[in-house]
């Protein structure tokens, strides 16, 4: 039974794994959606402390952005946003941290029974977190906006969220980016 009949050929399969490329990526979106959805309490306390801070930092800036007459108050209302955008940034990147450190455990499972590559999972990992940041964005941004007083066009807004976006999608892929180069979650402590 051990010796192959003369006729045969070897098993051969196209790919090390059962789905193309694209079916892995969209498995593997459907796994993220449903674990992001599962877990409330990542996403609720990241909008919730958003919703807070975005109070906070509009209350301690109030109409900050309508003193333009000197330059002091321009440094100001620049020091505000960067205080802004860096304090919630950073925020994202420390809540980001846990979720992705228990994800990496499953897909090390998952990995090893060869469901799908590192490639797919890492690509749906960072698109999972485009549209929750999207809405902390602008929920955050427009609060903040608002409160201190930054002049209300179009042009000025939409940049102003563009940046906050952006920001927000930085500081979150730093922290699965501090993850992944870890060993374990322990480690990745900034103290």
């Amino acid at each position: 039974m051990s010796i192959p009949p003369p006729d045969s050929s070897d098993l051969h399969f196209p790919t090390k794994y059962s789905q193309p490329f694209i079916m892995q990526c969209l498995a593997c979106l459907w796994k993220q959606r449903l674990s992001y959805w599962r877990n409330p309490a990542y996403t609720a306390v990241r909008f919730f402390f958003a919703l807070i801070i975005a109070v906070v930092f509009g209350t301690v800036f109030l109409d900050m952005g309508k003193k333009t007459g000197k330059q002091h108050d321009l440094i100001n209302a620049m020091g505000s946003m960067y205080a802004s955008f860096l304090f919630l940034g950073v925020a994202n990147s420390a809540s980001v941290q846990p979720v992705v450190s228990v994800e990496c455990t499953v897909f090390y499972r998952e990995e090893a029974a060869q469901m799908y590559s590192a490639l797919p999972y890492a690509f749906e990992q960072v698109a999972i977190e485009f549209p929750y940041v999207f809405v902390q964005a602008s929920v955050y941004g427009i609060l903040v906006y608002a409160m201190i007083g930054f002049e209300w066009t179009a042009a000025k807004f939409f940049w102003y969220l563009f940046f906050m976006y952006f920001t927000l999608l930085y500081f979150t892929f730093y922290g699965m980016m501090a993850v992944g180069l870890t060993p374990n979650y322990k480690s990745e402590s900034t103290e």
